[in-house]
């Protein structure tokens, strides 16, 4: 597969194009920094580019099969970047004639998030929450098939592949998952897609 990476200088984005070429995808990481991502053998193609121009994006991604999204701010301060951001990636996959895309979010979005995700998601949470939703809902789209990937708190541990994967909440009553594992779950999905349109919740 031909398979379009955003964020792929950020901890998920690496898993994904380490993951990505071992199972023999044909990648494109799509970042602002190219110097930020280390030469590869394998086809990985690193394109310089602006996540918020619709035009440059479109032209890149056209081609691919899918879109697989592991962009975020780590900002907790009021924006709306990354709304902005899903406003763009849309546009951009429509005049660039891809459908397919996976974006991660994060589970605080749940009703059902934990004690602690209960109390930060008022606090710390509370100005990144509606931005996050917002840029959710512009990817969320009928003409695009759409899977938002809800992680609970990401640790930088192994590849373990025994997460599970709850369309509309969290699995089970694990708040954690690596960044491996939910890069694992990305190029699965992109693979053989069984959560189209669905809101998917990680943990292991």
């Amino acid at each position: 597969m031909r398979l379009f990476i955003l964020g792929a200088t950020g901890a998920i984005g690496r898993q994904l194009l380490r993951i990505g070429l071992e199972r023999g995808h044909e990648l494109t990481a799509y970042v602002r920094s190219p110097q930020k991502i280390a030469p590869s053998n394998g086809p990985l193609t690193v394109v310089e580019g602006d996540v918020f121009s619709v035009a440059a994006m479109a032209r890149s991604l056209a081609g691919h099969d899918a879109v697989l999204s592991a962009f975020g701010l780590t900002t907790v301060r009021t924006t709306t970047l990354r709304q902005e951001f899903g406003r763009t990636l849309a546009s951009a996959m429509r005049e660039g004639g891809v459908r397919r895309v996976e974006l991660v979010s994060a589970a605080f979005l749940f009703p059902r998030i934990g004690v602690l995700g209960g109390i930060l998601k008022p606090t710390l949470f509370r100005f990144m929450a509606p931005d996050m939703a917002n840029m959710e809902q512009e990817i969320m789209k009928e003409d695009l098939e759409w899977t938002v990937v809800r992680p609970p708190r990401l640790t930088n541990g192994p590849l373990t592949r025994t997460y599970e994967a709850t369309d509309g909440a969290l699995p089970g009553s694990s708040y954690v998952i690596s960044r491996a594992d939910v890069a694992d779950f990305m190029i699965k999905e992109a693979e053989a897609p069984a959560h189209v349109r669905q809101i998917v919740g990680l943990a292991r």
